[in-house]
């Protein structure tokens, strides 16, 4: 049985409504066990007589208004620190779900379930090539400044992630300005001389333009740039997508594209170091969105995630 903790608190929309892609996810996967955080008096109508989810109420809610250090301290009842601290405990929870506020949660995350091996949890997102294989981007926020050093750990927290979703030999690409290795900030052009000396399966630089096609599986580079390059990519295919069907576009392969993009038939961005994996979805997230993240962290709990980021990490 995989146990998943699934907050429904702190997202834009209603938890009653999001609850509902937690019975979706529990039909989807008999052998999915779920611990819904929220008001149990509103959650009641829609989760309750579930004998796979059990409902634990949760009358506090952070929000991305508050200081995350001060909500952490202050909202002790509140659905994200309830779940964590359950995580931490010894209950057989495999990971987290939730579509709060990300501030709140790294640091609940680092408080309570602390991180794996002494490495810099990352933001990680799973992307789609031009050819439908996965591919990742790692980091994606949670490092804005970083040492070289650092992109090699996400390098092997990618690498983990990657086998951890059934890519058995996943390659390496160093996000940069120029695929050659002389190309680059002084931090990337220290990583790709790590990269390359670590025995790692490094192809070398990627630039953005070769994102979609390149060879490697995982893309590595700072939260900062990671970022900045997701959000690129969501907003151009949103307004390519757009433009297409106000030019006559057919409705069906627009729709059919636009969900490649859309965060809401993605998987999340997915937190990786911490001794739970996180799978955070959109603020804007609906039922549908919630399905699929829960569908992702079952996915990482059975590829055993965390034990592969161990191994990556057990030389250090």
């Amino acid at each position: 049985m995989i146990k998943i903790a699934v907050d429904l608190k702190g997202a834009d929309r209603p938890q009653e409504q999001l609850a509902a892609g937690v019975l979706d996810a529990v039909r989807d996967n008999a052998d999915l066990f779920v611990y819904a955080f929220g008001d149990r008096a509103v959650l009641e109508d829609v989760l309750g007589g579930n004998d796979r989810i059990e409902l634990i109420d949760s009358p506090e809610t952070m929000t991305n208004d508050e200081d995350p250090a001060e909500a952490f301290r202050t909202k002790k009842e509140s659905s994200i620190v309830k779940a964590m601290q359950l995580g931490k405990e010894d209950s057989g929870i495999q990971a987290f779900v939730s579509c709060g506020p990300t501030g709140a949660i790294f640091v609940s995350a680092m408080m309570l379930l602390g991180r794996i091996a002494r490495i810099s949890p990352i933001l990680l997102v799973e992307l789609e090539k031009q050819d439908g294989t996965p591919f990742c981007v790692a980091d994606c926020g949670a490092n804005v400044d970083c040492r070289p050093e650092k992109l090699v750990d996400f390098a092997k927290m990618g690498m983990a992630y990657m086998k951890a979703v059934g890519v058995e030999s996943p390659r390496i690409g160093l996000l940069s300005n120029g695929a050659e290795d002389r190309k680059g900030s002084a931090v990337v052009k220290r990583a790709n001389e790590l990269l390359r000396e670590s025995g790692l399966p490094f192809d070398g630089n990627v630039e953005g333009s070769g994102l979609f096609t390149c060879a490697s599986d995982v893309i590595v580079c700072d939260g900062f740039s990671g970022n900045v390059l997701l959000k690129t990519i969501e907003g151009s295919a949103k307004t390519v997508i757009s433009q297409m069907r106000e030019l006559g576009a057919d409705r069906e392969l627009c729709d059919r594209l636009y969900a490649r993009y859309d965060f809401n038939t993605r998987g999340g961005a997915v937190l990786l170091g911490t001794k739970l994996p996180i799978v955070k979805g959109h603020g804007a997230a609906t039922a549908l969105t919630v399905r699929n993240i829960i569908g992702s962290a079952c996915r990482l709990a059975s590829g055993g995630i965390n034990e592969k980021i161990r191994a990556a990490f057990e030389t250090q």
